[in-house]
Parts: structure tokens; C-alpha cells; sequence
């Protein structure tokens, strides 16, 4: 996977502006170069890409030089909500490693920067993380966000039988923590090192997950399934017109005013969606139910709130539309 062309939600983004904003810089400032406006950070159904994001890292690191443990404390911003779906497959997995192999096939769904690689072998067991493709200067930066990320999800999904790895090795020559994160302090940290990698005890990969949960499990799978699906489906000129929508998805333009939008005629336009088996109309509807559940399931928003970010007039339009599109109300599908 691409994790700098994969799209994601503005959530991780708007996480790392409020870093930014804190440490004195202005919002203009931490999203510098990315083609992201400041109004885009209130629109939680706005999708961005992983270089989008990474820009603004590289903002906070020239803007901030002597700023030590920025990545850490970004990291530290995270809950187990701001992952969203992706984060409840995991925790709600049979057994450890089910969790990691779900969580590495779905990263696409994740704010994944590095890139993850799962590799066990007998009597070892070990978690890898590329950063060739991260610039050398923001490395520091990912590996801290990512590595506290990693304990944020661990801790959740153990809870109090937190399982702490044998061995972390980083290409870093300092982990600056202002105190050392007990899953840290118990295992072998190897700083300076060839690589990335997180190795664990291959005897701890078949422990029960506390929170496991058969049918919480089943419907999370099948909902990272959707997304992915319509991520991968993402491709050409409909691609396009996706993300265009996506970022209107509270005022969604006529067909004219979109034909105009690409320069592009009417007729063209339409033609151009056909030909790869789209038509605007269904982009449209597409985006507003996959807007709509993400907010009705991670977001945690009341109905009202998610007709009102749809643009819908009235919420009851609202509820009618949905109930279209999965054979069931908003508040049904919810408690499902």
C-alpha cells in the first residue's frame, strides 16, 4: 500500500494543527503547502491524503526546530474513536494475532504513515516498520506518533493484561519521553538500530483478546470491507469527482455547476462518468452514505447532527435517504 497516496479522513490532520496551534503557530502556518483550508478542518467528511498529512508534519518540524518529542506528543492526541471502525476491528479480534493481521489489512483505513509488515517464524515474532519512503528529516517525527499509536491500541486491547513487546529496535538515536511508558520500561530498547521493528513473543500471539467479541468482530470486518472496497474503487476520472464531492459534501454542486467545476460541458462530464461505469447522481449518493455511517458509527453524532452536515433542510429527508440506502433508519442501524 501506498500510504502517501491513500486517502483518510482530516481527523489526524486537525489533531496536529491544535499541536501546531499550541505551540504558538497559526493555522495558516501548519497547513502551509498542503491545499488544505482552514474551513476544511470543521468538515469531519473531508478526506485528504497521506502527503497532505505528511506536509503538515514537515510544517511543524522546520516551523518548530527546538521542539523535542513533537511526535510523541501528537501521538498522545490520539483515542481509540479517532480511528474510527478500522481500531474496533481490532480490539473486538479473537486473539492477538488475529488482531494484528487485521490490523495490517486494513491500514489503509488508518492514518498509517510507515509501512507495517507482520512476520512470524518459529519462536519469533516481529512487527516491522519501513520508513524509507518518509524524508530522512521527518522520520523522527512518524516513528514517535506511530510507536505511541501502537501502545494507544495495545492498552485498549488488553487492558489491564497489557502485553509488552520483547524487543523494539529504531533507526532513532533518542526517544525523548518525558517518563517512560510502562510498556516501554520492560522491554529491550534498541535505539541506533538497522531497522524497525517490534518484536514480540510468538507464545503471546494466541492469547484472548478481553474484549473479543464474536458479533462486534463479524460487523466491523464486513464495514472495513465497505470502505476498502470503495477506496480501491476509487480510480480515474470518478476518483476525481469523489474527492471533489467529498469536499462539498454539506453543499454538493448541480451537474452544470460540477461539469464546470472540471471545465467541462454537461454532456462531456456525464460521458466521461459513463465510461467508467459511474453517473453523478450515484456518486452523490454514494458519498452521502458513506459520510453519513462513518458519522453515525465513529463520530458518535445524533441524527440531527449528520442531516445538518449532509446539508439536509430537514432531518426527516434525511432519514428517508438513509433508510434508502441500507433498508433501515438511522437509529436502527446504529443499535444493529
Amino acid at each position: 500500500m501506498d500510504t502517501l497516496t491513500s486517502t483518510r479522513s482530516i481527523s489526524s490532520v486537525n489533531l496536529m494543527v491544535s499541536l501546531g496551534r499550541e505551540k504558538g503557530l497559526s493555522v495558516a502556518q501548519c497547513l502551509e503547502g498542503t491545499g488544505i483550508s482552514a474551513q476544511r478542518l470543521d468538515d469531519p467528511g473531508c478526506m485528504v491524503t497521506g502527503a497532505q498529512e505528511l506536509q503538515v508534519i514537515e510544517n511543524l518540524v522546520t516551523l518548530l526546530p527546538e521542539a523535542s518529542g513533537l511526535g510523541i506528543e501528537a501521538g498522545l492526541r490520539y483515542q481509540l474513536t479517532t480511528f474510527g471502525i478500522w481500531a474496533f476491528a481490532i480490539i473486538s479480534s479473537p486473539t492477538v494475532r488475529a488482531a494484528i493481521e487485521v490490523g495490517l489489512r486494513f491500514t489503509q483505513l488508518s492514518f498509517v504513515l510507515v509501512k507495517f509488515a507482520f512476520r512470524e517464524q518459529a519462536g519469533r515474532a516481529e512487527i516491522t516498520m519501513d520508513v524509507s519512503h518518509i524524508p530522512a528529516h521527518l522520520r523522527q517525527f512518524v516513528l514517535e506518533r506511530h510507536l505511541v499509536i501502537f501502545m494507544l491500541l495495545s492498552r485498549e486491547m488488553m487492558g489491564d493484561e497489557l502485553m509488552a513487546p520483547k524487543e523494539i529496535h529504531l533507526t532513532l538515536e533518542s526517544l525523548p519521553f518525558k517518563v517512560m511508558p510502562p510498556a516501554l520500561s520492560n522491554c529491550r530498547l534498541v535505539l541506533g538500530s538497522e531497522d524497525n521493528r517490534i518484536v514480540l513473543d510468538p507464545s503471546q500471539l494466541s492469547r484472548a483478546v478481553p474484549k473479543a467479541n464474536p458479533a462486534t468482530a463479524e460487523f466491523c470486518l464486513r464495514q472495513c470491507e465497505v470502505l476498502l472496497d470503495r477506496q480501491r474503487r476509487q480510480t480515474g476520472f470518478p476518483s476525481k469527482v469523489r474527492s471533489m464531492l467529498i469536499g462539498r459534501v454539506a453543499d454538493m454542486p448541480s451537474l452544470a455547476e460540477a461539469a464546470a467545476l472540471f471545465d467541462m460541458s454537461t454532456r462531456t462530464f456525464r460521458r466521461r462518468l459513463a465510461e467508467q461505469g459511474s453517473g453523478y447522481r450515484e456518486l452523490m449518493e454514494e458519498i452521502r452514505e458513506g459520510v453519513a455511517i462513518e458519522l453515525l458509527e465513529t463520530a458518535g453524532l445524533s441524527v440531527e447532527s449528520v442531516a445538518e452536515r449532509l446539508g439536509y433542510a430537514e432531518t426527516a429527508s434525511f432519514i428517508h435517504a438513509f433508510t434508502r440506502w441500507t433498508g433501515m433508519t438511522p437509529g436502527k442501524y446504529r443499535h444493529s
